[in-house]
């Protein structure tokens, strides 16, 4: 009987699904029911999935330094084993899905790519996803992220399909990322530039990123200098006056050198009011951080916004939170990658510091990184790169299939140049001394009855 066929439901079986279906009423996403379920879910249902490992592609360079994974298979495949290997221990995760464009070539279900005429184009991308994400939310740390670049074709449905597996209240930022620095002709009748990257948190509560380190020495805004340069660094003048919050406590009359009194906007009362209290004030002006100017006739204070300290004369490292909007083209990762290996298989690959710049948002530099739609290799390249940067420890756990031979011929490829040394068209690499294991995804055998409700994995070496 069909799951749809209604009319053949007795009367008590079609009151017992309106009550169920009234009961998980909510606001949220909803997609039609795959026609044709995925065969690597009913395969990993009905068989053993392990990851077996080949040997003859091991790379051994350095045991001092870290050992990363490449994973050949389907990617299902590949989240529902480390569901049992790394449970709870992945910090960040990246990925740049299938971006359901409709164009040839591009997002594969069941061995068939979906077109542009598929009317289950996004049915089957949501569920192809859905399935995904839910594994890869098992593998996070509570203080962990995921990362996942999208275009407009899917960014709604993405946004509510996440909000849906992590929780509204662990969604941290919508990038917008500059991706092409030319007009853009191929988008019709806007030049579209930008696509997005979504960032969830497995528990907000516990995430702390890293905060965008301020260049102060070289901001020009920082041109004046006093007796106190060589501790406090140059300064620019900030006005005490402003238009803030109002608080009666700040809003106090002030005596300038030639005894003339000033109020915060010239009056008492709102919208103005001063920075500081009476209290910092004063402590301000006895350790050189107030200045008065008189200009027309008037008055003026001002605080003296220093370099390398803050406003109490302690030693700072200025640091504000990163920004949404950021700029990382598309050209830059297709040189990146093909400095390594000639290629024509991906024509967008993600550059490299898209992928720096979701690690260096995690103080943290022996964290295991995942991406479960590898592809090009970028993820890897720039873990390779980082720990050689700073010293981490970073491991880097990579799943690709290998449709057109891109596990062996690009993937692996450019990992293994990498870590090796190479050289290419440009300029000679030297080599970045790392480890590299490599897996194929493959099954034991069919499971038992008792073993159906819950999936068996291991890694076989």
């Amino acid at each position: 009987m069909s799951k749809t066929d209604y009319s053949k439901l007795s009367k008590q079986e079609l009151l017992d699904i309106i009550g169920h279906l009234d009961r998980n009423r909510k606001y949220g996403l909803v997609w039609e029911e795959e026609k044709e379920p995925e065969k690597v879910v009913a395969e990993c249902g009905n068989q053993i999935p392990v990851l077996e490992e080949i040997r003859d592609r091991e790379i051994l360079y350095d045991a001092d330094q870290p050992t990363h994974m490449l994973i050949e298979g389907d990617n299902f495949h590949s989240l529902t084993v480390l569901g049992e290997t790394h449970k709870g221990k992945i910090d960040l995760i990246y990925i740049d899905p299938p971006y359901n464009t409709g164009k040839e070539n591009e997002f594969l279900y069941n061995d068939r790519y979906v077109d542009i005429n598929d009317g289950y184009r996004h049915s089957k991308w949501l569920s192809f996803m859905w399935k995904r994400l839910t594994l890869a939310k098992k593998l996070m740390k509570d203080s962990g992220a995921i990362f996942i670049s999208i275009d407009d074709n899917e960014i709604a449905q993405l946004k509510l399909l996440s909000q849906e597996i992590f929780g509204e209240e662990n969604f941290v930022a919508q990038f917008i990322r500059k991706n092409k620095a030319g007009s853009g002709h191929d988008s019709g009748q806007v030049a579209v530039e930008f696509d997005y990257m979504l960032c969830f948190a497995k528990n907000k509560s516990e995430l702390k990123f890293a905060k965008e380190k301020l260049d102060v020495e070289n901001d020009k805004k920082y041109r004046l200098s006093d007796s106190h340069v060589d501790f406090r660094g140059k300064y620019y003048l900030r006005d005490l006056d402003y238009r803030g919050s109002y608080s009666e406590s700040m809003d106090y009359v002030i005596t300038a050198p030639d005894s003339t009194e000033m109020l915060s906007g010239g009056k008492f009362g709102k919208p103005n009011t001063w920075r500081w209290n009476q209290d910092k004030l004063k402590w301000g002006i006895e350790n050189d951080f107030i200045v008065f100017k008189k200009t027309n006739k008037q008055w003026k204070v001002y605080i003296k916004q220093y370099q390398f300290v803050d406003n109490q004369n302690r030693k700072r490292e200025r640091q504000l939170p990163h920004r949404a909007l950021i700029q990382f083209l598309n050209s830059e990762g297709s040189q990146e990658l093909n400095e390594v290996v000639a290629q024509s298989i991906f024509k967008f690959p993600k550059p490299i510091g898209l992928i720096r710049f979701c690690i260096n948002l995690f103080e943290n530099k022996d964290i295991t990184v995942l991406d479960f739609f590898a592809g090009s290799g970028t993820t890897g390249h720039s873990v390779l790169l980082a720990n050689e940067a700073d010293g981490g420890k970073r491991q880097a756990i990579l799943c690709t299939n290998n449709e057109n031979n891109i596990c062996e011929e690009v993937t692996y490829t450019r990992l293994s140049k990498v870590i090796k040394g190479y050289q290419g068209p440009k300029k000679s690499h030297a080599p970045i001394p790392q480890n590299l294991k490599y897996f194929k995804a493959s099954f034991l055998g069919k499971k038992e009855k008792s073993e159906t409700d819950m999936p068996i994995a291991s890694v076989l070496k």
